[in-house]
């Protein structure tokens, strides 16, 4: 007791001509953190009415006026501040952000709800598309690197999710003794990436029993349709991809397979001796920060209409990050 006591009073006693200076260290990285802030602020909104702009042209497409296309943004500015519905109203109704957009007022608790049921998630495909399309014209990809990545489900009663394995990071794996996969009610967002620039450039959303693999053809056609394809470049995949029609099919697009070899649980699984293949952990990278940093896991919405909006807010944030 003496020993501890004697200790606090030294430490006390030490420490206390440095509280000044801790405070002076205190203030300044919270300036430091205000400024980060308020530069991001100032950043979003030299995006703002360009993305609005095509918004405004998209949402017509589908019976809406142009003053819809604000919540379209909204929503996106969501995932990029990381807020609730409640904090998105009260930042877009007394933020410059949102009269930018065209807000005039604080919108109401429920607004964002009413948006998400009135809003068809091919809106935000096609805004995501566009961004995509605009910024990455003329480039060429030559590593292209497919894979999934969980969105839990908010409740166990949404009627549109399934259960599917999903594969932990490896602090999670270590945490829980090694554990290579465990089970998970919800969807999966099934992307593809261009592997030198961390850009996702094709996209799917479906319930999380679907193999990964089922839906590599839609993303290759989507990934050749859009961008132009390196002749010799490389498909970058883990043993989820490893299926004789993938290697044809990318055999058939003068493309090379690096694809992990599946064990099919007679043998582990063994990775490719191609220098490139750990290029493939870009598509890690963008999962890592589509959570991370935009929310990709925090879905708070029901059924795969309202999630598709969810994560395609995600992915155009994303962009609006990396790419534009």
């Amino acid at each position: 007791m003496n020993i501890v006591s004697g200790g606090f009073s030294l430490f006390l006693s030490s420490e206390v001509d440095s509280v000044e200076l801790l405070a002076q260290h205190v203030i300044g990285v919270l300036a430091v953190f205000q400024e980060s802030i308020h530069m991001k602020i100032e950043e979003l909104k030299n995006k703002i009415p360009e993305v609005c702009a095509a918004a405004r042209v998209i949402v017509q497409h589908y019976g809406h006026t142009k003053k819809f296309a604000k919540h379209i943004v909204a929503l996106v500015i969501k995932q990029l501040k990381n807020l609730t519905d409640v904090d998105l109203a009260e930042f877009v109704g007394t933020n410059k952000v949102g009269k930018m957009l065209g807000y005039k007022k604080i919108p109401t608790d429920s607004t964002f709800s009413k948006v998400r049921e009135r809003a068809n998630p091919a809106m935000f495909e096609e805004l995501n598309n566009w961004i995509l399309l605009d910024r990455m014209k003329g480039k060429q990809i030559r590593l292209l690197a497919p894979d999934s990545t969980d969105v839990p489900a908010n409740s166990l009663d949404d009627g549109d999710a399934r259960w599917g394995h999903r594969t932990p990071s490896k602090r999670e794996q270590a945490e829980a003794g090694g554990n290579a996969n465990e089970m998970f009610f919800g969807y999966k967002l099934h992307a593809i990436a261009a592997a030198e620039s961390d850009i996702p450039v094709g996209f799917f959303i479906a319930p999380a029993n679907r193999h990964d693999s089922v839906f590599f053809h839609k993303l290759f056609e989507d990934a050749k349709k859009r961008f132009c394809i390196m002749f010799g470049a490389k498909l970058l995949a883990d043993s989820g991809y490893d299926a004789t029609r993938i290697h044809k099919e990318i055999h058939d697009n003068n493309m090379k397979a690096v694809i992990a070899r599946n064990g099919r649980g007679h043998r582990k699984s063994e990775d490719p001796k191609d220098p490139e293949y750990g290029k493939r952990w870009a598509i890690e990278r963008i999962f890592s920060r589509l959570k991370g940093m935009f929310g990709l896991a925090k879905n708070r919405v029901i059924g795969l209409k309202k999630v598709s909006i969810h994560i395609y807010s995600c992915l155009i944030a994303y962009l609006m990050t990396f790419l534009m």
